[in-house]
């Protein structure tokens, strides 16, 4: 069966040894100005530095690392919807920048090189709407459930236009870090946007499968729905699976249980860089850079840019301290079947196959509350010309929301002959032009992942 080789393989090395990672940057400056009607905050450092933004209720926080002596700096802006800046150091070379706002506001991070700066733009919400093109098309509707009505919204996207591509991103800019739909919608420029699967609330790790330009960053779950989009650009609903391990140059192999999650029984977890700057705490890890087995930590470790880290329990730590030496040279393989995919997002259950409706939740281990209870839902489809729909229900004192049945009607009545549900209740959003469209039940919550449709940039 083909697989798709993700590409995350590090290629063995002649040399000796990897060379040496770039110092960490340092803050040399942090201020703020106005700039057409909005506020910019500009971090002034000495190199290039990873960044990754998150909400948090009324505060945005912006992550910067590896960098060095960050120190304390504070001060207030009281305008534009910015109250105070906060720059603080955590521990593992982060300096956190911390944000608060003092009313509904999105924002875009902007990162310079000679010299280096990353800028922060606070924007008010009507800034970030943009117009759509004829190939993306919104619909708003009053629905009848079993229980009355409900509004509903869609959004059909021709892929066929050349000028606009559908893609997922991950919440923050990172595999650990929730964010809003919305500010998702606003940090990428977005036509349109409606909120991804199913993650765990505590760290905001997505849950299922996550491909973005060919890079596995979280695996799949056993028989659960994933909407995909193959190296051919076509739109697809199906299952995946996963296989991972990592060679030694020896032939020996050890498995690979988790991709940016903790490591299940039997095999270890790699950590990419996507993941974020620190590992969560394991009882042993194997970092590897360019390919070569540098160091055996235990607790939180850096994830190296040009490398991975490969985590173990303390259950399991014979998986590191039998199979791996120091300044050994490993090949890490990952790959996911069937087919050939760039981007994917798995969600759930199933609601629609080859034009019939069909919801088999149990298949895919939700439970019969889960498929009954009436609430907000969020649901992605495929049309016979193979455009794609974006589909929000609302649960609100006007709405009765659905439970998974209907909105697989609803689904099949919007054209699709494939469909498949996402995360849903507070989660469930979706933006168009750069305005949320639906009613998010208590406010918009930050989630993991999210589907976008995006302008291409001009090659």
């Amino acid at each position: 069966m083909p697989r798709t080789a993700v590409a995350l393989a590090a290629l063995l090395l002649l040399a000796a040894a990897p060379a040496p990672a770039a110092p960490p940057a340092r803050v040399l400056d942090l201020g703020w100005t106005t700039q057409d009607q909005a506020i910019k905050i500009v971090a002034h450092l000495d190199r290039a530095v990873h960044f990754r933004a998150t909400t948090s209720g009324s505060r945005l926080v912006v992550d910067l690392w590896p960098v060095t002596d960050a120190g304390t700096r504070e001060f207030a802006v009281n305008a534009g919807g910015v109250g105070t800046v906060r720059q603080q150091a955590l521990e593992g070379g982060i300096a956190r920048l911390s944000i608060s706002l003092l009313g509904a506001a999105r924002y875009k991070l902007f990162a310079r090189s000679d010299p280096h700066k990353l800028a922060v733009v606070i924007l008010p919400p009507w800034r970030a709407m943009v117009p759509l093109p004829p190939s993306v098309s919104y619909r708003q509707m009053r629905v009848r459930t079993g229980r009355g009505w409900t509004d509903a919204h869609a959004v059909l996207v021709n892929l066929s236009d050349p000028q606009i591509a559908l893609r997922p991103a991950l919440g923050s800019g990172a595999v650990a870090g929730p964010e809003s739909t919305g500010a998702a919608s606003t940090r990428h420029d977005a036509l349109a946007a409606i909120n991804g699967g199913f993650f765990t609330k505590r760290t905001g790790q997505p849950l299922g499968l996550v491909v973005i330009d060919g890079r596995l960053l979280s695996t799949p779950i056993k028989r659960r729905a994933v909407f995909a989009i193959t190296a051919e650009g076509r739109p697809v609903i199906q299952p995946f699976t996963f296989r991972g391990s990592v060679e030694t140059d020896s032939g020996g192999k050890i498995p690979i249980s988790a991709v940016n999650r903790p490591p299940r029984w039997g095999g270890l977890a790699v950590y990419t860089p996507e993941y974020g700057p620190l590992t969560p705490a394991h009882a042993l890890h194997a970092v590897v850079v360019a390919g070569t087995v540098t160091a055996f930590p235990a607790g939180r470790v850096a994830i190296p840019d040009d490398g991975y880290v490969l985590s173990a329990t303390a259950a399991e730590r014979q998986l590191i301290s039998r199979y791996l030496l120091l300044g050994q040279q490993v090949r890490l393989d990952l790959a996911i079947s069937p087919g050939k995919i760039v981007h994917a997002i798995g969600g759930g259950p199933r609601l629609v196959q080859d034009g019939e409706i069909s919801v088999p939740f149990r298949w895919e281990s939700f439970g019969t509350a889960f498929s009954r209870r009436r609430t907000s839902r969020s649901a992605v489809g495929i049309t016979a010309a193979g455009k794609v729909l974006l589909v929000t229900v609302e649960r609100s004192r006007r709405s009765t929301g659905m439970h998974l049945l209907e909105l697989a009607r609803l689904m099949r009545e919007l054209g699709a002959v494939q469909a498949m549900n996402l995360d849903g209740g507070g989660s469930s959003t979706l933006v168009v032009g750069g305005r949320v469209v639906n009613l998010p039940e208590r406010g918009q919550r930050g989630v993991a992942s999210m589907l976008l449709v995006v302008r291409k940039p001009p090659e």
